[in-house]
């Protein structure tokens, strides 16, 4: 057992979301427009469980656009929708608060989809938001694994006279 923990341990194999942040990043500053108050809740979720602050860092993770789509996938032999397509498309950026130039936008699209029953519509709204949710979860830890790959960019050597 003892041999098999660190065989695993050795080879770098991390359960998942059990990872360490570097140290420029144990404390950042989290801006996401008040209208996106689901996204910005799953993501403090996914940075406290890397303990990750998000108050007062030198760094700063914002969100610049967040959208949801959903497009008709199939229609049924009486031209009613049977099957949608969620896409959930998401823009940040990361950046120090003193930087003179935001950081590059980095995109995330992730697609669900889910089949559609004229029937069962109560249940297919749930199920809907089921999806919406676990997108957003998604989203979260996707980006928070991208997070930590992140280095603050070199500053500009300053020009001697």
């Amino acid at each position: 057992l003892m041999t098999t923990a660190l065989l695993l341990s050795a080879c770098g194999f991390h359960l998942r979301g059990q990872y360490s942040m570097p140290d420029h990043l144990q404390a950042l500053t989290l801006t996401v427009p008040a209208a996106h108050g689901a996204l910005k809740s799953e993501l403090e979720l996914a940075l406290e469980r890397v303990n990750v602050s998000t108050v007062g860092g030198d760094t700063e993770l914002e969100v610049v656009r967040e959208v949801l789509t959903k497009q008709t996938t199939t229609v049924d032999s009486r031209a009613k929708a049977a099957e949608y397509t969620l896409i959930y498309s998401v823009d940040y950026r990361t950046h120090l608060k003193t930087a003179k130039v935001p950081g590059k936008t980095q995109s995330l699209i992730l697609r669900r989809g889910y089949q559609y029953d004229s029937t069962s519509v109560v249940g297919k709204s749930t199920e809907e938001e089921n999806l919406v949710r676990e997108l957003r979860q998604d989203v979260a830890r996707q980006i928070v694994r991208q997070l930590r790959n992140w280095t603050p960019p070199a500053e500009p050597a300053a020009v001697a006279p």
